[in-house]
C-alpha cells in the first residue's frame, strides 16, 4: 500500500512551515553502456554512517556534510550519529544501511566490476533544497567522477 509521505511528514510536524517538496517533471535517463560486472560502483546512504573516528554528523537537521568511507572499511569502526530512524538493526549490521560488506562480496564474485576505493555517507533531513542542488550535490558529483565511478547506489535511511 502507498505511503502518502508528503500527508504524513506534515501531520508529524504540524508546528513547521509547510515544506516545499520538489518537484521534476522529467527525469535525466542515462542508461548503463556496460555491463555491471565491469562497471565501478559507489554507495552513497542517507543513514548517518561515519568512522567512529570522523566527527557525527549533526543530529537535527540540514547537515550538508559527507563522510567519505574507504572501500577497505573494517565495519567494527562505524557508527551511527542519526536520531531520526530506528537504527538498532543497522548497529548490530551496518550492512543494513551501508551495504559495503555485500558489495564487496559481489566484487569477489565478479557481478560487480569493482566498489569504488570510496564511499559516502550523509545525515540526511536536509530541507535547504538550494545549497542540496548547489553545494552538496555538485561536491558529490565531482569526487564520483574523480573516481571514474559507473554507477551509484543509493540507501535512504
Amino acid at each position: 500500500m502507498p505511503v502518502d509521505y508528503i500527508a504524513k511528514t506534515r501531520g508529524a510536524y504540524p508546528d513547521q512551515p509547510p515544506y516545499q517538496w520538489s518537484k521534476f517533471d522529467t527525469s535525466p535517463w542515462t542508461p548503463m553502456t556496460k555491463p555491471l560486472s565491469r562497471c565501478r560502483i559507489s554507495i552513497v546512504s542517507s543513514g548517518g554512517v561515519h568512522l567512529k573516528s570522523q566527527p557525527p554528523f549533526d543530529g537535527e537537521k540540514n547537515d550538508l556534510t559527507f563522510r567519505e568511507i574507504p572501500k577497505n572499511v573494517d565495519v567494527a569502526s562505524l557508527m551511527i550519529t542519526h536520531n531520526h530512524y530506528d537504527h538498532r538493526d543497522a548497529d548490530r549490521d551496518v550492512n543494513c544501511i551501508f551495504p559495503i560488506e555485500r558489495f564487496r562480496d559481489l566484487e569477489k564474485e565478479g557481478f560487480i566490476g569493482e566498489l569504488a576505493p570510496t564511499s559516502y555517507t550523509l545525515m540526511g533531513r536536509i530541507f535547504r533544497r538550494t545549497a542540496l542542488l548547489q553545494e552538496m550535490a555538485p561536491y558529490l558529483l565531482r569526487r564520483l567522477k574523480e573516481e571514474a565511478v559507473d554507477a551509484l547506489f543509493m540507501v535512504p535511511a
